[in-house]
């Protein structure tokens, strides 16, 4: 076969690919591990220590919408790491504010803080999270209490870190939130259907990582050939 129409059809080819999954990504939005691995997203805690939910914001500099979804984790290393709470797509060339829940008791989130993209919750925290409702105080406060029982434990230390602060902004006593973990350890091993002595056993696996963008492209071209 002649070189060059060899080459003519990769080239067509390569393009019809590259053109396709460039639309894939301005549709659907890449994953917001993904943009913020390529070094597109910064992420920054909004909101102070007992805040519930916190809030952060999501710039993108890219040049594809990025996704942000409920379950994505965020670390810190200087702050609290938090789980979103609510899914949003941020467009390109701006910024959104996203509500996520704390995931570890025993630290404080720090303001200006910088948060990176760490993989994915556990499908037992995103079902604590969907049920929730972010915009009502008690809900998210008792939501807010289930996901430190899953991530620390049902004994997890209430005088330190975000619940100290938790109790200073909210005004209560720690005898009320002493009910409140109580309340929540029962409402979490009925919604699982376990007794509170095995509730650890609900979270096994924490955080899984993200599909990358070979892993995307293999899926949009799946699906553009009948096979997905």
């Amino acid at each position: 076969m002649n070189f060059r129409l060899v080459l003519l059809i990769f080239l067509v080819v390569l393009f019809a690919a590259g053109t396709g999954y460039l639309s894939y990504s301005q549709s659907t939005g890449l994953p917001l591990k993904e943009a913020y691995d390529n070094g597109n997203v910064v992420i920054t805690q909004n909101t102070s220590a007992g805040t519930v939910p916190h809030q952060v914001v999501v710039v993108n500099n890219g040049r594809d919408p990025v996704k942000v979804q409920v379950g994505d984790v965020l670390t810190a290393n200087s702050s609290q790491d938090l789980v979103v709470a609510e899914n949003k797509t941020v467009s390109t060339n701006s910024s959104e504010t996203i509500y996520a829940y704390c995931l570890d008791p025993s630290t404080q989130a720090v303001v200006g803080s910088k948060l990176k993209a760490n993989g994915t919750a556990s499908n037992a925290i995103k079902q604590v999270i969907d049920g929730s409702n972010i915009h009502d105080l008690n809900n998210a406060t008792n939501a807010q209490l289930e996901l430190w029982i899953l991530t620390a434990g049902v004994n997890f230390n209430i005088y330190s870190g975000e619940p100290v602060a938790l109790v200073n902004t909210q005004k209560i006593t720690y005898t009320t939130l002493k009910q409140m973990v109580t309340n929540s350890k029962s409402n979490l091993a009925s919604q699982f259907n376990v007794k509170v002595d095995n509730i650890k056993n609900i979270n096994q696996n924490s955080t899984q990582s993200s599909d990358g963008t070979l892993k995307g492209v293999y899926h949009w071209f799946k699906s553009m050939i009948g096979m997905g």
